[in-house]
């Protein structure tokens, strides 16, 4: 009875109407179709995002078992890691400045290791709407700091690499 009704409904619509609830229909389809793609097949980026949080992984464990010592407590690296994605996040009003001051902070491996972690993978967004696919904390400080104004801010990236070299840190940006 309800399936009669809402063909019924439907054919009674005007013709323009009719289109509009075929072409959202087809765009839904289309979105969920999409994200069930992406699901299912990753892209190359968020694959060796997803590594290098796994390769993290061990090497916190590792760090750990050999003896060397977080700067931090855990909590405050998730504090840190969310100071540097919002410094960053934004297509306009971004502050490269604070996640290079987060970068810095890092004292050894194993503090790298564990804002890496922290950070996880997250999404970018220009507007409010996402732009690229997610990344990792070092993808998206080589995207955002290392390559905006054609490579005019990538001092910033040789600034925490030198950083971390000085102080024995065998990761890079």
């Amino acid at each position: 009875m309800k399936k009669d009704n809402l063909y019924k409904y439907y054919t009674e619509l005007p013709q323009w109407a009719k289109g509009v609830v075929v072409v959202g229909g087809v765009g839904v389809v289309g979105l969920l179709g999409l994200r069930i793609y992406k699901k299912l097949f990753p892209s190359q980026s968020e694959r060796t995002a997803q590594q290098l949080l796994n390769t993290v992984a061990t090497d916190i464990q590792r760090w750990k078992r050999e003896g060397l010592t977080q700067s931090y407590p855990d909590l405050e690296y998730q504090t840190l890691a969310n100071a540097a994605y919002e410094g960053m996040r934004y297509c306009a009003g971004d502050s490269y400045s604070d996640v290079e001051t987060v970068m810095k902070k890092m004292q050894n491996n194993l503090d790298v290791a564990m804002l890496i972690d922290a950070f996880g993978i997250r999404q970018n967004y220009c507007f409010g709407i996402p732009a690229g696919t997610p990344l990792d904390l070092m993808s998206f400080v080589r995207k955002e700091l290392g390559n905006d104004y054609f490579g005019l801010t990538d001092y910033r990236v040789k600034r925490i690499n030198d950083n971390w070299q000085k102080k024995g840190i065998t990761y890079k940006v």
